[in-house]
């Protein structure tokens, strides 16, 4: 074993030990977490404004539109200029996007302060296209090579948790704080002032990184045609390789499972449970809490079984405890006290099966994908959960305004436990398969990944990091 291999980070904690990874770990964490307790600020200033989950829903619509729009281009960009300047101008632009609704609330009101709310969800989301590929790009240039994928799962578990945190747990309670301190705009006003404070930090510790120089492009095709063709490979890649389909379903839906929780999240605390909407943070805090106890189970005893089944049992849950929760709402009326009890251990399981469904799911797309085309099937999840949410997110809106949010919440249920159906019975179709139809010959293979032998591509049920095998040159 060689010097080099011998102090290759094996572990989150080693990883964490680089100061350079540390830096982008910690940038990542603040930033994600202000971007999504930013949506959490905006979804509760327009049910006050409007008191409609539609409107939330447009909201929402407002920053996922970048995410299809700008995607593209922002490969593009990362690929030209410096990784560095593009992740600290993107933080520091959102800086002044967060501290823009303070003036907002002191001088805006009705119908213009909801159309600023719209303006700058856009813009924010448009600045933030920019960062997480930059991000992704730059890790490499700070991680041993073996460790990569080790880097890649912990930055993947911490974008799922940030989600979690940054939208249930922490911003609803800095409200609260602030409403207590400074009354019910100085909640919100509060709010922002710690956006802008964590995408400072992050901008700084950014700062601190050593310069890289922008990557040099030698011919080739135009960088348009560049990401048309790499993003059509990598659904061609997924199209033709089942043993992707199902982590790729389940993340899908669990990103838009948690969507539609920030959605109807401060309307079921004022409409149905008749508390406050920044009281959500005691009512769905308790997803935090499940989602750091499944991650360290999942950590330490996963290994157990099958990443399917693990994967397909989270999503059960989660389909189980959004049906729990409509229930529980049609009841609210009845006993709040019991309901709000129930509402909160509902939350708990939430989180448990975010975590079961998440970290699975990230690990089977890691391990059965090869290095040079992994980043263009993530690109395609991403770009599918943020294309499929849409038109749910709307309907999930108009639904909740015109029959209630007890009543999304179970038929949101009731549809994750059929995509649970449907996904136990791909992964039980493709396990009983033989074994040479799990991979794909070489020649079936879409262009550019024509390098991956079908038995690079198979089923590891048991492992903990996968090492692409080493082939002879041809």
């Amino acid at each position: 074993m060689s010097h080099d291999e011998q102090h290759m980070p094996q572990s989150y904690r080693a990883l964490l030990r680089l100061p350079t990874f540390r830096t982008l770990w910690i940038s990542q964490t603040l930033s994600q977490t202000a971007k999504n307790g930013i949506h959490f600020v905006q979804v509760v200033m327009i049910d006050r404004l409007t008191h409609s989950s539609s409107h939330v829903g447009i909201m929402i619509l407002a920053f996922t539109i970048p995410a299809v729009i700008f995607s593209a281009i922002s490969g593009i960009v990362v690929d030209r200029f410096s990784r560095k300047r593009i992740m600290v101008w993107s933080n520091a632009l959102r800086i002044l996007t967060a501290l823009s609704y303070v003036f907002a609330l002191a001088f805006l009101h009705g119908r213009w302060l909801l159309l600023w709310i719209y303006t700058i969800t856009f813009l924010s989301s448009a600045l933030g296209q920019f960062f997480g590929p930059a991000l992704a790009a730059v890790i490499p240039q700070h991680v041993p090579k073996r460790a990569l994928l080790l880097a890649n799962s912990l930055f993947n578990i911490t974008l799922i948790a940030t989600q979690i945190f940054g939208l249930l747990v922490v911003f609803p309670l800095v409200i609260k704080i602030g409403q207590g301190l400074f009354g019910i705009d100085g909640g919100l006003k509060l709010a922002f002032l710690v956006i802008a404070l964590m995408y400072t930090i992050a901008t700084w510790l950014l700062s601190t990184l050593p310069h890289d120089q922008p990557p040099r492009v030698v011919g080739g095709p135009s960088p348009w045609r560049k990401t048309v063709r790499d993003f059509r490979e990598g659904w061609a890649y997924i199209r033709r390789l089942p043993v992707l389909w199902v982590p790729l379903i389940n993340l899908t839906l669990t990103a838009l499972t948690i969507m539609i929780m920030a959605l109807l999240a401060p309307g079921f605390a004022a409409r149905v449970l008749h508390v406050n909407q920044e009281d959500a943070v005691y009512i769905f805090a308790p997803a935090g809490v499940g989602l750091f106890l499944g991650t360290v189970f999942i950590g330490r005893y996963g290994g157990r079984w099958r990443r399917e089944t693990i994967s397909n049992a989270g999503l059960v849950l989660i389909g189980v405890a959004m049906g729990a929760l409509g229930i529980v709402g049609w009841q609210a009326a009845s006993a709040r006290r019991l309901m709000l009890l129930l509402t909160s251990a509902i939350s708990f399981f939430l989180g448990g099966g975010f975590a079961m469904v998440g970290i699975p799911s990230q690990t089977m797309l890691q391990e059965r994908t090869t290095p040079h085309i992994r980043g263009r099937v993530f690109a395609a999840q991403f770009m599918a959960a943020n294309i499929v949410g849409m038109p749910p997110m709307l309907l999930a809106g108009w639904l909740a305004d015109r029959f209630g949010i007890p009543t999304v919440a179970v038929l949101m249920g009731l549809f994750t436990l059929v995509v649970a159906t449907i996904t136990v019975a791909l992964a039980h179709r493709y396990r009983a398969a033989p074994a040479s139809s799990r991979g794909l010959p070489e020649t079936s293979l879409p262009p550019r990944a024509s390098g991956v032998r079908s038995e690079d591509v198979g089923w590891y049920p048991h492992a903990t990091q996968y090492t692409p095998k080493e082939h002879p040159r041809q």
